[in-house]
């Protein structure tokens, strides 16, 4: 039986904005995505989905 491909989930490091593609664990029918541990480019380990990543900034630029 065939199945629809699934698109990762992807995360925006919050510190330089550089874009990943979820880790994936667990099987077939339960997995679950991880953002990296840490940044490849920057070493900064927070991350939010790219989903929240607009609404987030939009908020941070109005409180700066």
């Amino acid at each position: 039986m065939a199945h629809a491909i699934e698109r990762p989930e992807q995360y925006v490091c919050l510190n330089c904005q550089v874009i990943y593609a979820a880790s994936v664990t667990g099987e077939e029918e339960s997995h679950r995505f991880h953002p990296p541990d840490d940044c490849a480019v920057c070493g900064d380990p927070e991350f939010v989905q790219i989903e929240s990543y607009i609404p987030r900034a939009l908020n941070r630029g109005e409180s700066e």
